[in-house]
């Protein structure tokens, strides 16, 4: 089965990303016994694990271990550092997707071409033309026919998976309600402000006279606010250089003393509700801040996080589930070890 980290960056199931353990026997799948020198063993045919008599290779385990590298941003220097830990991490994920494989197999699940070539064209869309698609593919030295058989053999993981999401307990009400009363201080509120500014942006490498013109010009401004000759909102509109907030009156939305800088925190959480600053600096230019309202720590309400709790409970209902589901595959399962993560990092050394 050809495998690249091209596949695993297209396929759009992250569950089994990174998992194509082989299950075709090999001459050189006999396994080594766990604690003997395997140093002089060919990685692409040496057996690490084998699940239900299914082997595992090392070279699957290399596979495996550049798409978590990969996923997770990670450096070549921390990869190799991390090497042990992601051994682990990748035999575990191997061992639970050949478990899936296996049980695809006795639920009789199908995967039609229909739905293989959606996700193909998925794919293929991700390109700028199809020349530049099946250039990617063969740099890669992958063909469409293997891409089509990882594709199948991802949806149909991913449906035993779903299978098992349905087995989640329900998110009903009550339970929501009980989490949002046993756990207050995930719903804790820090006090904040809501605001709105006026931005003169000061250009790169100005001279300390440009930035004192600059600054007079916004101070002038804000005495027009002071004198009502215009309004704070007309002013943004019309003089403020922050392209996102000035058709909005200025305004800034919603924002916590962490979020501002201290000069702009100290400022406007000591104001009352329709102050308006004196000129303040920052890395963009200068501001002039409005306070349109100061809301106190406190606790946000259960209505205002309904929906936000109740979906990431709904998930973490859903991942149980998954996990229990994985947990059972495995406790019928044979699975047996031969390499531990210490021999590996000896291997790559």
């Amino acid at each position: 089965m050809m495998r690249s980290t091209f596949i695993f960056s297209i396929l759009l199931f992250t569950l089994i990303a990174g998992a194509t353990a082989s299950e075709e026997t090999t001459q050189s799948d006999k396994a080594p016994v766990a604690g003997k020198n395997v140093s002089s063993e060919p990685a692409a045919d040496l057996v690490v694990a084998r699940v239900s008599g299914v082997p595992i290779t090392e070279k699957d385990v290399l596979v495996t271990i550049s798409e978590i590298a990969r996923r997770e941003n990670m450096t070549l220097e921390q990869s190799q550092q991390s090497n042990s830990l992601l051994f682990d991490r990748a035999v575990e994920n191997l061992i639970n997707i050949s478990l899936l494989r296996t049980r695809t197999r006795e639920m009789n699940i199908t995967i039609s071409d229909a739905e293989v070539n959606a996700q193909l064209q998925q794919a293929a869309q991700r390109f700028s033309t199809p020349e530049a698609f099946k250039k990617a593919l063969a740099d890669q030295g992958v063909t469409e026919a293997d891409l089509r058989k990882n594709i199948s053999e991802s949806m149909l993981v991913q449906k035993v998976v779903e299978e098992a999401s349905r087995g989640a307990a329900p998110v009903t009400e009550a339970v929501i309600e009980k989490f949002y009363a046993d756990n207050p201080e995930r719903f804790a509120l820090p006090e904040r402000v809501r605001m709105a500014h006026i931005l003169l942006q000061i250009p790169p490498n100005a001279t300390a006279a440009q930035k004192e013109e600059i600054r007079k010009k916004l101070e002038g401004i804000r005495v027009e606010i002071a004198a009502e000759i215009i309004t704070f909102a007309e002013a943004a509109e019309k003089y403020s250089q922050d392209a996102n907030t000035a058709e909005k009156g200025g305004e800034m939305g919603v924002v916590s003393r962490d979020n501002l800088p201290k000069p702009f925190a100290d400022a406007v959480f000591k104001a009352k509700p329709g102050m308006v600053s004196v000129p303040l600096e920052s890395q963009s230019g200068y501001h002039v801040l409005k306070v349109l309202d100061l809301m106190p720590a406190g606790q946000a309400a259960l209505e205002d996080v309904k929906n936000t709790l109740r979906q990431a409970l709904e998930q973490n209902a859903q991942q149980s589930a998954r996990q229990k589901f994985i947990e059972e595959l495995r406790s019928k399962a044979s699975i047996e070890y031969f390499m531990t993560s210490e021999e590996f990092a000896k291997r790559r050394k």
